[in-house]
């Protein structure tokens, strides 16, 4: 069987019986490497936890983006929502 390359929050939190939030805290202070599958999803590299336990991680450093990269559009983004007609609220009369 093939070891895990990555460690979810949860997995961490057992492991330095901490809570979840504990962990959260840590990557997003920058003080525990992790990679954001998703809006809520992280992943910590097993090499950098074992480095974190062991007290050897450098200062916190932000992976770098290269100009190049396109960022993922957010959907509506820059769309105009409909004017209101008027008509709601407004009782008509006989």
């Amino acid at each position: 069987m093939q070891d895990k390359q990555f460690l979810s929050p949860n997995e961490i939190a057992s492991e330095l019986s901490v809570s979840t939030s504990t962990v959260l805290r840590l990557i997003h202070e920058q003080r525990l490497p992790a990679i954001r599958v998703s809006e809520r999803i992280y992943r910590i590299p097993v090499a950098a936890f074992e480095k974190y336990k062991a007290g050897e991680l450098e200062s916190p450093s932000r992976a770098r983006v290269s100009p190049e990269t396109k960022r993922r559009p957010r959907i509506g983004a820059g769309e105009s929502l409909p004017e209101a007609a008027g008509r709601i609220g407004r009782v008509r009369s006989a």
